[in-house]
């Protein structure tokens, strides 16, 4: 889908084979997920092992690296994220250099559709028209230019729970890329 400002947002559902392999071990290792203050919003999480950050940094190059207009990945990050509280403002993903962008991919790990998917606002002011949303789905993967406003769109708060197995847990990575050249 297009975003505002003319970036794009990849949704595919049924993306990986075993969501609930994710699962499970996000509450084997519940204990060792940590609060993240550059996150943009409360969030609790536990850092992707290196071999799993590059399996993902190659599936990210294959698939999604060409359509968002990236040339190639410079770094990345990963991790499994609880949300515990809904944001207070739409953020941008983090800051990057001249000529490149930073690539943002979420991998939805819960079935509860009430604790929310991703919104898309054009600005921190709210507009006329209602922000571009992609609605929560189990094994649905957002793929999108940081560059572009979002948020977690948390409708139900009351839901959140700090248990992996019933709160609002993702799989989310942000890759630096340098951006095609024009």
């Amino acid at each position: 889908m297009t975003l505002p400002g003319g970036g794009l947002c990849l949704v595919v559902d049924d993306a990986i084979a075993e969501p609930e392999r994710w699962r499970a071990l996000a509450a084997k290792h519940a204990s060792q997920f940590a609060g993240d203050p550059l996150a943009g919003y409360p969030v609790r999480r536990l850092p992707l092992p290196g071999p799993v950050l590059t399996a993902i940094h190659v599936f990210f190059s294959e698939t999604f690296r060409e359509p968002l207009g990236f040339r190639r990945v410079v770094e990345g990050q990963g991790w499994l994220s609880l949300a515990t509280a809904p944001p207070v403002a739409p953020a941008r993903a983090s800051y990057s250099g001249p000529g490149q962008g930073t690539a943002v991919i979420s991998l939805c790990l819960f079935e509860d559709p009430a604790l929310g998917g991703m919104v898309f606002p054009p600005s921190l002011f709210p507009g006329d028209e209602p922000p571009p949303r992609v609605e929560a789905r189990y094994n649905r993967l957002v793929v999108f230019d940081g560059a572009s406003w979002h948020a977690p769109d948390i409708p139900a708060s009351v839901r959140l729970s700090d248990d992996p197995a019933q709160g609002r847990l993702t799989l989310d990575a942000r890759f630096t890329c340098r951006r095609r050249l024009q």
